[in-house]
């Protein structure tokens, strides 16, 4: 959580949401109830759509201070 989050795949966290989306459903279809297994990806969902926003916040600001940089290029360039 305290890493930059230039090193977030949103691909593989992408997977890890749906993957413990999809172990909630099972665990709240499987007769009995596993609530165990369900509280175990609800946290896991949880801390994965954190990074996930962690990772787009990051993305849409360095886009946003990549297109600044080069809007700011020629002009802090010298003149021959």
């Amino acid at each position: 959580m305290r890493k930059d989050p230039e090193y977030i795949s949103p691909n593989m966290t992408g997977v890890m949401c749906i993957y413990s989306i999809l172990f909630m459903r099972f665990a709240w279809e499987v007769k009995p109830r596993n609530y165990l297994l369900l509280a175990c990806h609800a946290s896991n969902e949880t801390v994965q759509l954190y990074q996930l926003s962690r990772w787009y916040s990051w993305s849409t600001s360095a886009k946003a201070a990549d297109a600044k940089r080069v809007e700011e290029a020629p002009a802090a360039a010298p003149a021959k």
